[in-house]
């Protein structure tokens, strides 16, 4: 019941009902008003007219109580009642015959409203309403007389008055009539007004019921939903306006969908990371690369909360961009956080995250090569200009010293020869042009061969050189003398950083990809290295001392070059203190460079 008043349809009804009592009400009340003062004029304008005529009638009679019996006969048809007081008031006779209202007479000559005093004193007073009761909660114990009081005079000298009186119950009972039409005429208009009303109200409510349902299938995303317009009014129009604006919101979403789908594109195809910050300091969107250094600070640092949080905390209270370097595992990122400004508050920060390692490894790499390729050119440089100098000046004063100092400036002349090949070399392979000759070699034979090559140099130095073959694979498809120049490389480091009594492994295994693994019990590798140690002139003195007959930094990077020429990769694994171990990965098929 309750939502039916809440409905448009009980509210339209309850209006029309409201209005239709209200000028009811208003029309049986002056309906009621009008019949009252039409009955009261016309019953006084009769009964005024009807005792002045009596009046004069009786007064030409010499006996005014015969005069009073002819006259009860005459006021009998008008169902009036006679009354006759003298002078001094008192009663002189009365009529009250059949049809008239039996009337206390004391009373009647007693009431205020009859004004017999002034009838009395020759005047003609208007005639007036007298209600008589004996008990006033029983309804039927009252009645109301229309009574008037005229002038007579009942001899020469003497003057008296008549009164007469008529009841007005027929009006009453007109009024009862009246009011049981109106009640009746009250019903048949409620019933007529609600039928009306409901049907009213379906033909308006009908496309406003549409349009809610076409609201609310809307607000569930369908906005390909259209309201039906059947006419041409108001709501036909408010239809229509409705499809405009749900065919315009629906464009709108299509075109905020397409862009939101370009703008995630986008972030997806970034390079760099990028993270919103929205107003309360949560992230709001982070793409691929941003989520990879989110789990890496967390890898890193789980006790820690992520730096973007304090960053923005400096946004917000600066209303500047923000730039810093942060490093987590072993790469290098920059972060630039601006501000998002909504006219003149910050409703948040967009911060974006480059992965700057390549970056700073170049620069670190440029300066290596310059500080290193210096440092290894100057020594032979240097040596070969003192002991030549020492020979022209004649400072060696025998054979043997000259030869001596002759075999110092060949050797230091093939160490520059040998840097400035490598140097040509690994130019050449980053350039592209390494040339393989590919062949299917024996497996076993092959690194049985390398591993006696390198047998009598690790008896010197004490340390034992194993060679350990599980794969399925008897055969490989490589450039023998390209690999060889690779494992020799690997071994050679492996042996010189590897103390006495500790072991150096050439292990063969893998099935679907052959992998060969040098392995050395040696003094390892610092983390904060690893990313380097295949870069040209790396050399980590901190941990890796070398001996005088140190290598040039060439190797490692000259071994990746000839690895990645064969389609495979090289990584290495190291933990400070417990060895060393690189990966070779090979391809089935070999690319041809």
């Amino acid at each position: 019941m309750d939502v039916i008043f809440k409905s448009v349809v009980g509210k339209l009804w309850m209006t029309i009902i409201a209005l239709f009592a209200l000028v009811l009400t208003l029309f049986s009340l002056m309906l009621v008003q009008s019949f009252d003062s039409f009955y009261f004029n016309r019953q006084t304008k009769n009964l005024q007219e009807l005792a002045e005529g009596l009046s004069e009638s009786l007064a030409a009679y010499p006996d005014k109580r015969a005069a009073l019996g002819i006259a009860s006969s005459f006021g009998a048809i008008h169902r009036t009642g006679l009354v006759m007081v003298d002078q001094m008031g008192k009663l002189v006779g009365k009529s009250e015959g059949i049809g008239k209202p039996m009337v206390p007479v004391e009373q009647l000559l007693a009431a205020p409203e009859l004004k017999l005093s002034e009838a009395l004193a020759g005047k003609h007073p208007a005639p007036g309403r007298i209600l008589f009761t004996n008990n006033p909660t029983d309804r039927n114990a009252r009645m109301q007389i229309m009574a008037v009081a005229v002038p007579i005079e009942l001899s020469p000298g003497m003057r008296g008055a008549i009164v007469m009186y008529q009841a007005i119950e027929d009006f009453d009972d007109t009024v009862r009539e009246v009011r049981k039409l109106i009640f009746v005429v009250g019903v048949i208009g409620f019933i007529l007004t609600t039928v009306f009303a409901f049907f009213l109200s379906s033909r308006i409510t009908s496309p406003l019921r549409q349009m809610k349902e076409t609201a609310h299938r809307i607000a569930e995303g369908d906005f390909h939903a259209e309201i039906p317009i059947r006419t041409t009014d108001e709501i036909g129009e408010l239809a229509a306006s409705f499809n405009t604006m749900a065919s315009r919101l629906n464009q709108l979403v299509d075109a905020l969908s397409k862009e939101k789908e370009q703008l995630a594109s986008v972030l997806r195809s970034m390079v760099d990371g990028v993270v919103m910050i929205d107003e309360q300091g949560k992230i709001a969107v982070a793409n691929p690369p941003a989520k990879h250094f989110l789990r890496d600070w967390e890898y890193e640092h789980p006790d820690e909360p992520v730096p973007l949080f304090a960053f923005y905390q400096q946004v917000v209270q600066s209303g500047r961009e923000v730039t810093e370097d942060l490093p987590v595992q072993g790469r290098i990122w920059s972060l630039v956080m601006v501000p998002l400004n909504d006219r003149e508050q910050i409703r948040g920060a967009v911060a974006v995250l480059r992965d700057m390692t390549r970056e700073r490894k170049l620069d670190k790499m440029r300066s290596d090569f310059v500080a290193n390729v210096s440092h290894e050119l100057r020594t032979p440089l240097s040596m070969l200009q003192g002991y030549s100098e020492a020979i022209v000046d004649d400072m060696a004063a025998s054979p043997e010293e000259h030869k001596e100092l002759a075999r110092i400036i060949y050797d230091e002349s093939v160490r520059m020869t040998k840097l400035v090949n490598e140097l040509l070399s690994i130019a050449r392979m980053e350039a592209g042009h390494v040339e393989l000759n590919l062949e299917q070699i024996e497996l076993r034979p092959y690194l049985e061969r390398i591993q006696r090559k390198f047998s009598n140099l690790a008896k010197e130095r004490e340390i034992h050189l194993l060679l350990e073959i599980d794969t399925k694979q008897t055969t490989a498809l490589v450039d023998p003398d390209k690999m060889e120049q690779v494992l020799t490389n690997l071994i050679d480091n492996a042996l010189r950083h590897t103390p006495n009594e500790g072991t150096v492994t050439l292990r063969a295994r893998g099935d679907k990809t052959l992998l060969l693994e040098v392995c050395d019990t040696g003094s390892g590798i610092p983390q904060e290295d690893l990313p380097f140690v295949f870069e040209r002139f790396y050399k980590a003195d901190k941990a890796r001392t070398r001996g005088k007959a140190g290598g040039t930094g060439l190797g490692l990077a000259i071994a990746k070059n000839l690895v990645e020429a064969h389609g495979g990769t090289i990584s290495v694994q190291s933990k400070l203190g417990e060895g060393t171990t690189f990966t070779i990965a090979l391809p089935d098929k070999p690319k041809n460079k």
